[in-house]
């Protein structure tokens, strides 16, 4: 056997080569891999957990010397679980901004100077949190409430979506009041005016991803004290 076909033979051995030509190879899918599962249970079972909207980040490792390795291929789960290729180049990393809620699956394999590839990665799953549209409720609709603490109107916070925990926070005239973090508040004030109260409402799953409603309450003033007169 000649040099250059042992050199050939040897390289072939050694460099775990794997071969995707059963996964469809070229334009990237958009939005999640799987956007009909139950979210996760907590953050620590998924990668990484994202608001509505956000840009995936991922990085691919490098080298022992700190620089890249010849070639990363990024691979997508689409929505049959099929593993796509959506980007192939020296670069270590790959960006996308999420579009619509669910799981994000993706995978990577990369090529070293010698044009030895490695096993395809693990899956890295990232789940895009829905948007967050949070509003509040007056029961039966009372929206004033007599001053000095004369009546009261019970205020909740409404989500669309009940797969989900959330936080809460309630605030009177933009500042938090302090303890109220159920999802309902009872408004009971000294002071006639129009206050504005507001619920922050947050994921459990990734308390950064917030929206805030506000509802504004008429606080009437009570009669001036009557003074009975003689007839």
């Amino acid at each position: 056997m000649n040099t250059h076909l042992l050199k050939t033979t040897l390289i072939i051995l050694l460099c775990s080569t794997l071969s995707f030509t059963a996964w469809a190879n070229g334009a990237a899918n958009t939005g999640p891999s799987d956007g009909t599962s139950a979210p996760p249970t907590s953050a620590a079972s998924v990668s990484q957990v994202l608001c509505a909207g956000s840009t995936i980040n991922l990085k691919g490792p490098v080298d022992a010397s700190n620089a890249n390795y010849k070639r990363y291929q990024w691979y997508k789960l689409d929505s049959n679980g099929n593993k796509q290729l959506v980007k192939d180049s020296t670069d270590n990393s790959y960006t996308e901004v999420s579009d619509g809620a669910g799981y994000y699956t993706y995978q990577l394999v990369i090529t070293n100077t010698n044009d030895c590839s490695s096993d395809i990665s693990d899956p890295f799953k990232v789940y895009v949190l829905p948007t967050l549209t949070p509003t509040i409720t007056a029961a039966g609709n009372v929206t004033a409430v007599c001053e000095k603490g004369a009546s009261s109107t019970t205020l909740t916070a409404n989500v669309t979506n009940t797969n989900f925990t959330y936080n809460y926070q309630w605030t009177r005239n933009g500042t938090d009041i302090s303890g109220a973090t159920g999802n309902t508040y009872t408004v009971t004030e000294q002071t006639a005016g129009d206050i504005t109260f507001g619920v922050k409402v947050s994921y459990s799953l990734n308390s950064t991803c917030t929206q805030t409603a506000t509802q504004t309450i008429n606080v009437i003033a009570l009669p001036t004290k009557p003074v009975i007169a003689a007839g």
